[in-house]
């Protein structure tokens, strides 16, 4: 790993706090396709899904997932031709696509969870309740922050 050295600390924590992001997401992208042959951002979708009711706007989910609108819109093909989710046109307002969790999102989803647990419990193992609360407190602060600049 490579140690950030600079005098100030508020760039020395946002060097390191990219740097872990994305060492955390590549190996929860790695291990979970490993463990359970999916991707990161599937769960997240699916996870999105089925903790709003099942069915969202792709504008939602891109949203929740951090991820540009037409990179969901190719997610939710490739999702779609798995059997994941449903994507149709709205009933009363034919300009709006609703996604729709499958069955088989659903047991797909509950398959890949406690590989995901595994590695939760593995990147946060030596954090306390506390530190995990804290941190969660400290996150919100920098999505709060970042959302601000757009």
């Amino acid at each position: 790993m490579i140690e950030v050295n600079h005098g100030d600390a508020i760039l020395r924590s946002f060097i390191l706090f990219v740097q872990t992001a994305r060492a955390v997401l590549k190996y929860a992208d790695v291990h979970l396709y490993r463990k359970a042959r999916f991707s990161i951002v599937k769960l997240v979708v699916l996870r999105a899904l089925a903790s709003n009711g099942g069915t969202m706007r792709p504008y939602k989910i891109a949203h929740w997932t951090q991820t540009e609108r037409h990179t969901i819109t190719a997610l939710i093909n490739r999702m779609k031709q798995e059997g994941l989710i449903e994507a149709e046109r709205d009933g009363s307002d034919r300009r709006y696509v609703n996604v729709t969790i499958t069955d088989k999102g659903r047991e797909s989803l509950s398959l890949v969870m406690p590989a995901a647990r595994e590695i939760v419990d593995q990147v946060m193992s030596s954090m306390s309740k506390v530190d995990a609360l804290q941190l969660e407190k400290l996150m919100k602060v920098l999505r709060r922050n970042a959302h601000g600049g757009f």
